[in-house]
C-alpha cells in the first residue's frame, strides 16, 4: 500500500512561508525628499568639505594628529562647533572676508573637537 501525503496541492517538501512581520516597528523612521536632495548647492557643499578639510588639517597642525578622513571629520564637525560656540558667546573675530571667518570658526571649532575626543578616549 502506499503511502499518502498530508500535503496539500501544490506543495513541496521543504518549502516554506517567509516569516510575516512581527507587529514591531522600528524607532526611526528615515525618509529622503528627493526635491531637496536636488535643490542642494553642490558647489556649496564642496566649498564646505573643502573648509573642513583645512580647517581640520590647521587644527591638526596645531594640536597634533593626521589622515585625511580625520581632517575632514574634525574639520566639519569643527564647523558645526566653531559657529555654534562663537554665536552663543558672542564673539565676532573681526575678520571681514566670509571665505577666511569661515576657516577661522571652523579651525576653532576643530580644535575643541579634538582636544573633547582625546579627553573622553
Amino acid at each position: 500500500m502506499a503511502k499518502t501525503s498530508k500535503r496539500g496541492p501544490g506543495k513541496t517538501r521543504g518549502s516554506r512561508k517567509a516569516p510575516g512581520p512581527t507587529g514591531t516597528r522600528l524607532p526611526i523612521r528615515i525618509s529622503v525628499d528627493r526635491e531637496a536632495l536636488n535643490a542642494l548647492d553642490k558647489r556649496a557643499i564642496a566649498a564646505q568639505v573643502g573648509i573642513g578639510v583645512v580647517a581640520g588639517w590647521l587644527a591638526s597642525w596645531l594640536v597634533g594628529g593626521s589622515g585625511l578622513l580625520q581632517y575632514v571629520v574634525s574639520g566639519l564637525a569643527g564647523s558645526l562647533v566653531g559657529g555654534f560656540l562663537l554665536e552663543r558667546l558672542g564673539i565676532d573675530l573681526g575678520v571681514r572676508n566670509q571665505a577666511a571667518n569661515r576657516i577661522i570658526t571652523a579651525t576653532i571649532g576643530a580644535i575643541a573637537v579634538v582636544l573633547l575626543a582625546r579627553l573622553i578616549g
